[in-house]
């Protein structure tokens, strides 16, 4: 079976996903969600934190938060979520990357054994899905020849909109590490309700660093990655988010903005 036929969604995988990231970019950073009614529809995937306390990355089954003081600590089982996208991850698919034993030659980073770039990664990755138009489940484990990621420094009210505060974010570059990239891709249609593209948070090893990746460079890892069929949405049942206004004319270019470094 050639890995375009295991990426062929299943019927019954399904993400389920917690507020609208167009509720982030306008400011909606209250927690909502209980960590325990999350973790019950999946025991992978990224959040963020009450107050944007933290990037959240969901991984074998636990919440760790990635705080802008550079520290991870386990999410409290009475931590209340704003924003969250999670799954049962089960993967069809694995694929050595970069100097890992087996790595297919468009895999291996180049002749000169160098490593393999997010630009090179995210081109291959495309280049094995079925379609752009349906989403999908990605964990990289492996060590990373550089990472660069960013943790939002938390907030309180009056909340501002996400554009605003991402001007602020703390970024850290961890240089080579070992852990997991763990997300989603999801198709340009659903920008504003998720993430359109990549979107990936990273953990360490040790549980001790971590974030949203902004920048990295694969040494050797492993790619395991999982079709969805399809989406469940679960809104806020909220006075503030049923009667906020979320029309945003320029809200791809915000969205882009707030998921890109500052440098």
């Amino acid at each position: 079976m050639s890995a375009f036929d295991a990426l062929l969604p299943k019927i019954g995988v399904n993400i389920t996903q917690f507020s609208l990231i167009h509720a982030l970019m306008a400011g909606f950073y209250d927690g909502v969600f209980p960590a325990p009614q999350v973790l019950a529809k999946g025991d992978f995937g990224l959040g963020c934190g009450h107050a944007l306390n933290g990037e959240l990355v969901f991984v074998d089954g636990q919440i760790f938060r990635c705080t802008s003081d550079g520290s991870v600590s386990p999410a409290d089982e009475s931590e209340l979520i704003p924003f969250a996208e999670v799954v049962n991850f089960d993967p069809s698919i694995r694929v050595p990357i970069g100097a890992a034993e087996g790595a297919p030659a468009a895999f291996d980073g180049g002749p000169d054994g160098s490593p393999v770039t997010r630009d090179q990664f995210e081109s291959l990755v495309g280049g094995i899905m079925p379609s752009p138009n349906m989403f999908y489940a990605i964990r990289v484990d492996g060590v990373f020849d550089r990472m660069r990621v960013r943790e939002p420094i938390r907030q309180h009210h009056p909340f501002r909109p996400l554009v605003e505060v991402m001007q602020t974010q703390n970024e850290s570059e961890l240089g080579r590490t070992s852990g997991s990239l763990v997300g989603f891709w999801a198709p340009q249609i659903y920008q504003g309700v998720s993430v359109a593209g990549f979107h990936l948070h990273y953990l360490d090893d040790d549980r001790a660093v971590g974030g949203h990746s902004l920048e990295y460079s694969i040494e050797s890892a492993t790619l395991s990655m999982q079709a969805i069929s399809s989406l469940t949405l679960r809104l806020p049942h909220t006075d503030e988010f049923a009667t906020a206004d979320f029309t945003q004319a320029d809200a791809d270019l915000a969205i882009r903005r707030v998921e890109s470094s500052r440098s």
